[in-house]
């Protein structure tokens, strides 16, 4: 860790250097073996923390799991979004949460998962539209965040709704890290349609709910 004034350390300059799917794993693997808190990964993301913690809970629901998992990333995702548009100057969580633990080979399994396409995206990031990223905007980043986590809180648990909202959530994310504001753009136009077949497959859901308790 590098003090606020100090010139950056070589071990800093070469995480830079890193492509962002490379990083990620990077990250996790420098973790202890086993059971990862949620501090200590907090603690190993830098002065990217915001962004890159944003594309780590973004990637398990882009991928097929069970219902509760949308939920379970979700909730992070909504209290650093908030925090995002508050203007923190780090991501912050009670100890309690803090020292929360979670597997190291479920995320690094889900990290090797989409690898791949993260890669393919990467070649087409380059800083653009550098002011979708400035403090300022970034509030507005926060703000949109923020509503999309809260759409992924699907009160109906139906299998893989929440699929293409969190590829675009994926999507918006890694243009957030790369400071791409054409892949931030994309992901966020993306993510509107996510939002829409999510909103309107659990509303018909709930309709049909309704109906069948009506006919009982």
């Amino acid at each position: 860790m590098t003090l606020p004034n100090s010139p950056p350390s070589a071990e800093d300059e070469a995480e830079h250097a890193l492509p962002t799917s490379d990083l990620l794993l990077h990250i996790v693997e420098a973790c202890p073996q086993g059971l990862i808190s949620i501090g200590d990964l907090i603690d190993g993301l830098g002065d990217r923390a915001f962004s890159i913690l944003f594309l780590i809970l973004t990637l398990p629901t882009a991928v097929p799991g069970p219902p509760g998992l949308p939920v379970a990333f979700s909730i992070p995702l909504i209290v650093f979004s908030a925090q995002l548009v508050l203007r923190y100057e780090h991501p912050w969580l009670p100890a309690f949460i803090r020292r929360r633990r979670f597997s190291r080979e479920a995320l690094l399994s889900v990290l090797r998962k989409v690898r791949p396409t993260l890669k393919w995206l990467e070649h087409y990031c380059r800083p653009r539209i550098l002011r979708l990223t400035t403090p300022r905007n970034e509030r507005w980043l926060g703000v949109y965040l923020f509503i999309c986590a809260m759409v992924l809180i699907n009160p109906i648990p139906i299998p893989f709704t929440h699929l293409p909202l969190g590829l675009s959530l994926v999507i918006l994310s890694l243009g957030y890290v790369e400071r791409d504001g054409v892949i931030i753009i994309a992901g966020g136009i993306a993510a509107l349609g996510g939002m829409a077949i999510n909103i309107s497959l659990t509303g018909g859901a709930f309709v049909l709910g309704l109906k069948f308790l009506h006919f009982m």
